[in-house]
């Protein structure tokens, strides 16, 4: 059940980037649509995942401490993500944002003390060679910052909610974690929002922002609770060679150019985040 989780997770997180690509090309990639984004994903997806826990949200000192981290972690991979679409397809982005999601998990797994194998520094090469096949020499220093930046950010927001659901104790379901992150990125994006007071959004955008907000929170919802069965060093490679391969299909679906190197490096991801998963 819970493998089946991850590939549904898999499959909504290729699918969301379509709305995130969408509500770039409609609001533009500054940092005022960065944070009009935020805020109505968040604000959208806290009703969401509050329906889905059946109404019932649980607060604790340690999740909320945890959710003020991973909100703001989460408002700078907005802005990074809305970025990047300025200079990549869905295919490119994918590859760097889920191998980031991958692999800052897996090396945190490893040194909490999950199992070490050395076909996973094999993989890791792999890995690298995917992600130095998608840089185009040609394009700026900002695009491959803005790369850079979606690998680290995507793969902090998978540490944390590792950390998150490592101290059972403490931590409060994984619902109302989720819910308490979108608390906290609304409560931010407002703040910082007020200085220009504009607010509103064309019904195009905000049926972006729902869409990414309904498939961002049930996958990540699903990740968080095979997370409690599964160790973050087979459910990641395996979240992220999904991903990959679903955003492939779903730009040939689309009628994307992909080229033969974006085509050959989510090859080797898959590949790699198969081996990584033995």
């Amino acid at each position: 059940m819970y493998y089946l989780m991850i590939t549904a997770s898999a499959l909504f997180f290729s699918m969301q980037f379509m709305f995130n690509n969408g509500y770039q090309r409609h609001n533009g990639t500054g940092w005022e649509a960065t944070l009009k984004f935020s805020f109505y994903t968040a604000l959208a997806g806290f009703f969401i995942i509050l329906a889905v826990n059946k109404f019932r949200i649980a607060i604790s000192q340690f999740s909320l401490l945890t959710a003020f981290v991973y909100g703001a972690v989460c408002i700078m991979l907005n802005y990074s993500t809305i970025k990047a679409f300025e200079y990549a397809g869905l295919s490119v982005y994918s590859i760097f944002s889920m191998i980031g999601g991958m692999m800052l998990p897996f090396i945190y797994g490893l040194l909490c003390g999950e199992e070490f194998k050395l076909i996973r520094l094999i993989c890791c090469a792999l890995i690298a060679i995917s992600v130095f096949l998608t840089v185009d020499n040609k394009q700026s220093k900002k695009a491959f910052c803005c790369y850079i930046a979606v690998f680290l950010l995507n793969g902090m927001v998978g540490v944390i909610s590792k950390f998150h659901q490592s101290y059972a104790d403490y931590c409060v379901d994984s619902g109302s974690f989720l819910m308490l992150t979108r608390i906290v990125i609304t409560i931010f994006c407002f703040i910082l929002m007020l200085k220009e007071k504009r607010f509103a959004l064309s019904r195009k955008s905000l049926s972006y922002c729902v869409g990414y907000a309904g498939l961002n929170c049930i996958g990540n919802l699903m990740l968080l609770i095979a997370l409690l069965h599964l160790p973050a060093s087979v459910q990641y490679p395996m979240v992220t060679g999904g991903t990959i391969v679903f955003s492939v299909i779903i730009d040939l679906i689309r009628r994307v150019r992909i080229t033969k190197k974006e085509m050959a490096a989510a090859g080797i991801s898959l590949a790699a985040s198969c081996l990584m998963a033995l």
